[in-house]
């Protein structure tokens, strides 16, 4: 069965544990990167959606 790992709304995402961290482990522990980066997915995500 497939799991869902991301669920991205218009304001916000929903994202597995398992992926952030994965993302702090690749940053060498830099989770403020890790929160910029995903900070900036859910920005580009927002201008694909904005009429």
């Amino acid at each position: 069965m497939s799991k869902q790992r991301m669920i991205v709304f218009d304001d916000y995402m929903l994202v597995d544990p398992e992926i952030i961290w994965s993302a702090i482990q690749e940053a060498n522990g830099d989770w403020k990167k890790v929160q910029e980066d995903l900070r900036a997915y859910l920005e580009a995500v927002q201008g694909m959606t904005k009429e």
